[in-house]
């Protein structure tokens, strides 16, 4: 069997041959026809549909080619819920050097990827990218990633080493320092992932500090437990050590899964710093739904952005973005661990800080193009920016488009022409 087409179904090439693709005159393709249409022989078309060979990805792209169908469509779609990312390459007819041609890699990062999982560190785009040219959804190439054996055994010996971490680090006494960068444990972990040492020990100080604040908080309910006088109190501190000791067991068995989601998403600090910005863009202008951001305010190159995290769309020619669902829980999930990576950059805003910032006035962050009913929104730092710039009294100019320029004043936004003369200056 020729390798990695072994999900291929030799009754569906028969059947799209003989049934589903009738020609115009409504007489199937024949077994010579089709072979005279790939470029092999009626005996090797035969074979397949026999199930004595396999054609390679090559020929299974010619087979659908001549038959009118996608590839997949040849395959045993039944089991495609347990197909790794190799089958589902295979299953779109491409080799591993035709992916590799295509995002221009070298082959031993895909293959990693492929075979292990692991996004290489300078391209944070990367699932992105293979998803795209294996025109899949980013969910399934996920998906697959998940089901590929080493990936299976990296997960359960992580979560044999961070335990062990935990075990020896978080109970110490004195100020939390985290893991020792010469631990073995850590040393293991980091080439698991295919990150430095000292970024992931940045990544589990965070993770084990947050287990150690648990184990805190039942160290201090446990005291009133067992030594307050008063019956009521003890009740109530037991009730929660236990409630702290399953948020410990609950979090402890977490870190495993985020180690791996995060180092297979994890965004470099500008564009973690974008994705913030965003976030708090749609904090801002909660009270008006559908609001995008100006791209061109937030970067100068929105190839940066992960289509899978960033929405990107066009208001009349003013580029626009903004998060996601997924994006919109990439922020959330791992705030903890940027900060720990990159601690100089803004946060997101927290949940019960939104009503401080309402307070303000979103119609003052927010503005629309002549006739069109978008609400576009400035980055709340571009927009103080612009504002000290341009002084209590004055107005700026920021360029949105080709056709559109936004007029920032002391307390509005506004959309004008291009190379529309700024209003007066309102100082005596």
């Amino acid at each position: 069997m020729a390798r990695g087409l072994a999900h291929f179904s030799a009754a569906e090439l028969r059947a799209q041959r003989m049934n589903v693709y009738a020609r115009p005159g409504g007489s199937s393709m024949t077994a010579e026809e089709l072979a005279r249409a790939v470029g092999a022989s009626k005996a090797q078309i035969l074979a397949y549909e026999n199930g004595h060979r396999v054609p390679d990805p090559p020929r299974l792209r010619a087979l659908a080619r001549a038959l009118g169908i996608h590839t997949s469509l040849l395959m045993d779609r039944a089991r495609q819920k347990t197909w790794t990312l190799a089958d589902f390459r295979r299953a779109s007819g491409l080799r591993a050097q035709d992916v590799v041609d295509r995002l221009r890699v070298s082959p031993k990062n895909y293959r990693r990827f492929e075979n292990e999982g692991i996004v290489p560190s300078r391209s944070p785009l990367f699932v992105d990218e293979v998803a795209e040219a294996l025109g899949l959804p980013r969910p399934t190439v996920e998906q697959a990633i998940d089901r590929t054996p080493a990936v299976r055994r990296r997960q359960a010996r992580a979560t044999e080493l961070v335990v062990a971490l935990a075990e020896r680090y978080v109970p110490q006494r004195g100020p939390w320092r985290g893991p020792a960068l010469d631990d073995p444990e850590l040393i293991e972990l980091s080439a698991a992932y295919g990150r430095p040492v000292q970024r992931l020990r940045r990544v589990l100080t965070y993770e084990l500090g947050e287990l150690r604040q648990s184990q805190v908080r039942a160290y201090r309910e446990r005291v009133i437990a067992d030594f307050d006088t008063d019956r009521d109190r003890q009740t109530s501190a037991q009730q929660a050590v236990d409630r702290w000791t399953d948020v410990f067991t609950r979090d402890l068995a977490r870190i495993p899964r985020r180690l791996e989601l995060f180092h297979r998403t994890a965004q470099p600090s500008d564009v973690w710093q974008l994705l913030v910005d965003l976030y708090n863009v749609d904090a801002m202008a909660r009270l008006e739904a559908g609001t995008w951001a100006v791209t061109r305010l937030l970067c100068n190159n929105s190839d940066v952005l992960s289509p899978y995290l960033v929405q990107q769309h066009t208001v009349h020619d003013v580029p626009v973005c903004r998060l996601s669902n997924p994006g919109a829980v990439h922020v959330l999930t791992f705030a903890g661990l940027y900060a720990a990576l990159y601690p100089g950059v803004r946060r997101p805003i927290r949940h019960n800080a939104r009503s401080n910032i309402k307070g303000r006035g979103a119609s003052q962050e927010t503005f629309t193009l002549p006739n069109r009913p978008e609400r576009l929104a400035v980055p709340h730092p571009v927009l103080e920016n612009a504002r000290v710039v341009a002084g209590p009294k004055a107005h700026l100019a920021l360029s949105l488009s080709p056709s559109h320029d936004l007029i920032v004043g002391a307390t509005a936004l506004w959309a004008v022409p291009a190379n529309t003369p700024l209003p007066s200056d309102d100082r005596d």
